[in-house]
């Protein structure tokens, strides 16, 4: 129990603050695993950590093909920039239908655009998060059964930050103690990489099963849900993010260590941009200050790096990020539009990242 202990004082999930923080990070800020009987792998084989970028930070919601395709031909054009991995973030469907994809964003398809993109020399990544659902989903009409209830009303798993309350969109918890959900989920997984054939998962929300106050075997459920994927596909490589942290042990390739470094659509009000982004960068910091020592369990993901100006960041800062990602030795992720950021910051910021 040592190491379990050791890692429940950095906090029980990826985004967690101090566990007796005033400020808690998410609401439902708790520890639910006090003894837990899981077996976890005394030795841990890592695969090397990976290069990318993420569309999330710079696009929000607003992904499309072209939009993404025009990153993958930056890069292409400027191999001094080694990356890996181009990953499709949040909006590419609606939260829960993960067998189908938005046809008005990608009109040729996501098997058209990973072929583009593998052409190129790059390898394609997709977020999904696997345990919430968009009240607009189809995956509600069709099966209203399959999601956690109390007292009738569906359970929002978005309650992060107290702010939240304030934005109408909720997204309610799957219950994956229903094995129709499970069965759901890997066929959703198969779908993905057997048939649109992406090679890296961004595993997103996976706390969410925790706010369930029925659930009784959630740690269990949650590891096995993990070590499938792992097992079934021993070649993609897995993220967890927002992920409980002692059942991901040898389940996840990467795990995420810290929050998001940004909000993007703060980015556009300037009293919180600077403000704001400051916070969550020094949480990123403070964060992997603590859990750098989790390196034996994962490659650590400590979010991807940003350098435009328009995020509030001082040079100072900026560098700061830099160096540290560079020295944890993990996963390096860029976030930018490439296509806008100027040639002086890429010379200056993200050419010595990867140096």
């Amino acid at each position: 129990m040592d190491t379990f202990n050791k890692l429940l004082e950095t906090g029980w999930q990826s985004w967690s603050t101090r566990n007796k923080s005033i400020i808690k990070f998410p609401l439902r800020d708790f520890s639910p695993v006090k003894d837990s009987n899981l077996s976890i792998p005394k030795e841990i084989k890592l695969k090397p950590p990976i290069s990318g970028w993420c569309s999330w930070y710079a696009f929000f919601t607003n992904i499309t093909e072209d939009i993404i395709l025009n990153q993958v031909e930056w890069f292409s054009e400027n191999k001094q920039i080694p990356i890996e991995y181009i990953l499709i973030d949040n909006k590419w469907t609606e939260w829960g239908d993960w067998l189908y994809y938005d046809r008005k964003r990608f009109p040729n398809g996501l098997k058209y655009l990973n072929k583009t993109v593998k052409k190129t020399g790059f390898k394609p990544g997709i977020w999904i998060s696997p345990f919430l659902v968009s009240p607009n989903s189809n995956l509600i009409r069709e099966h209203p059964d399959w999601i956690v209830r109390i007292k009738g009303k569906p359970r929002d798993g978005l309650k992060l930050t107290p702010i939240d309350s304030l934005f109408p969109y909720k997204k309610y918890i799957l219950d994956i103690e229903n094995e129709e959900v499970i069965e759901y989920l890997h066929k959703c997984i198969k779908k993905l990489i057997e048939d649109y054939g992406f090679e890296l998962l961004k595993l997103d929300f996976l706390y969410a099963p925790y706010f369930n106050p029925k659930s009784r075997n959630v740690d269990k459920l949650l590891r096995n849900f993990l070590l499938k994927i792992k097992s079934d596909y021993p070649d993609v490589y897995t993220i967890g993010c927002g992920c409980p942290l002692i059942p991901a042990i040898g389940a996840v390739d990467s795990m995420r260590i810290g929050p998001d470094i940004i909000f993007p659509p703060f980015e556009k009000i300037p009293i919180l941009n600077r403000i704001y982004h400051n916070y969550t960068s020094k949480m990123v910091i403070e964060n992997v200050k603590k859990r750098e020592l989790t390196k034996i369990f994962w490659n650590l993901d400590p979010d991807v790096f940003l350098c435009r100006k328009t995020l509030g960041f001082s040079e100072n800062r900026i560098l700061y990020l830099r160096n540290m990602i560079k020295n944890l030795n993990g996963n390096i992720f860029l976030g930018d539009d490439m296509t806008k950021l100027s040639n002086e910051r890429v010379r200056k910021f993200i050419i010595p990242l990867f140096d």
